[in-house]
């Protein structure tokens, strides 16, 4: 048996947990694990193991349940030094008010009448150490400390680790990407870019520039009116309608997102019976009855300030919402989730430098031909702006090679 342990340190906070995460937070070995192997199998598995099919790879390392008994992988995780932690954070506690990037990623850790909002939390600087247990060839070990590697250097720990939080950073001793690259039969299934945007000095600069350019790309911006309130918690007391500033609504247009996302509006408001301006003085991209954002991510819920009922405030929805969701929800296509292809990943190298990294999962991206179904209806989904993404010139190749 080959044993290692790994020091990592948590380089943004995390909102990870086990069975009550709104109590306490938890680095636990089953996640972890289940990091590992999502990383693995998007990658295509080991070189040193092809061409036996992933599939195999995959049961062989990790185990498998399939067929008419379970097989047991080789592969052993324990958290040699559990950390937990009763501490609780919310947005608010974080500084991630509304309208800034960091509460446009916290948004599900808001606090409302029904909930306060807080999880439990890791701080950024925590350290743990986690034990590697490989039982199987000898001639694997190196390819399973690369696998550890990718995880560290581009994986997660906990909730919203999709958008720039839970990120990690591999200790002593270190592993670059450069070397751990080449131990896996697919690594161009992800491109990784970094987002040009100066030098960070901390995870909440890298974290902030990183949100900053994805709304650009994903949010529409409203065109219209606004609800403000003086507290949101006493029901809406003091709020009121409010128009949207011309300079405002100029800058929400210039944001290189702004057209896919006016198309996902006009097939929301399409869905309403209300419909679109004709001809819309927007001009979105795309064509009627296809939409851009389902993409990047499901479910969607779409609210349309205009329809809502104004003697209730923004509080009355039920005519002005619309939800996007992956299936008709019936039991031959349920609704389910997509994960979003497009991780923000902050990372320090190995000389402790920040960059801000996007991650473009082309493995994990929209099926070709699927549709999204909006309040049921189906539309087309077209990956044009998650093509345009990538093809942004703000961001810049990062190479495995680069030092991270």
């Amino acid at each position: 048996m080959n044993t290692k342990t790994f020091h990592l340190e948590l380089i943004t906070p995390c909102f990870c947990g086990g069975a009550e995460p709104d109590r306490q937070a938890e680095i636990r070995a089953p996640s972890i694990r289940g990091q590992l192997r999502w990383w693995f199998r998007t990658l295509g598995g080991f070189k040193s193991l092809a061409p036996k099919p992933v599939t195999e790879q995959e049961a062989m390392i990790f185990g498998s349940m399939a067929g008419d008994g379970g097989r047991a992988g080789k592969l052993v995780i324990r958290v040699s030094q559990p950390t937990t932690s009763l501490t609780r954070k919310n947005a608010d506690d974080l500084g991630a008010t509304m309208n800034t990037p960091l509460g446009y990623a916290l948004f599900p850790l808001r606090s409302t009448r029904e909930s306060d909002g807080r999880r439990g939390m890791l701080a950024e600087q925590t350290r743990f150490s986690v034990n590697f247990l490989w039982r199987g060839d000898r001639g694997l070990f190196e390819s399973m400390r690369a696998l550890v590697a990718v995880w560290a250097h581009l994986g997660c720990q906990g909730f919203r680790g999709r958008r720039a939080f839970g990120a990690l950073r591999l200790l002593d001793p270190a592993i670059s990407l450069s070397d751990a690259w080449s131990s896996f039969s697919e690594p161009g299934r992800i491109t990784i870019r970094a987002l040009n945007s100066g030098s960070f000095t901390t995870w909440r600069e890298c974290s902030a520039a990183l949100l900053k350019w994805y709304r650009a790309w994903r949010q529409h911006g409203q065109m219209n009116r606004t609800w403000s309130w003086e507290d949101k918690r006493e029901k809406w007391k003091g709020g009121r309608w409010s128009g949207i500033p011309a300079e405002q609504r100029a800058i929400n247009r210039e944001q290189p997102g702004f057209k896919f996302a006016r198309r996902d509006h006009n097939e929301g408001l399409k869905v309403q019976g209300t419909g679109s301006p004709n001809p819309d003085p927007e001009q979105p991209h795309g064509q009627s009855g296809s939409t851009f954002r389902p993409a990047l991510g499901l479910p969607i819920v779409q609210f349309f300030s205009s329809l809502g009922d104004d003697s209730q405030g923004p509080l009355k929805r039920d005519k002005a919402t619309v939800n996007w969701e992956y299936g008709r929800g019936t039991q031959q296509e349920p609704k389910g989730r997509f994960a979003s292809p497009v991780l923000l990943r902050p990372h320090r190298d190995t000389q402790g430098h920040w960059h801000a990294l996007v991650v473009f999962v082309d493995a994990h991206k929209w099926p070709q031909g699927k549709q999204v179904f909006l309040n049921g209806q189906p539309r087309a989904v077209s990956l044009d702006l998650y093509e345009a993404m990538k093809r942004d010139p703000n961001l810049k190749p990062f190479p495995a090679g680069s030092g991270a």
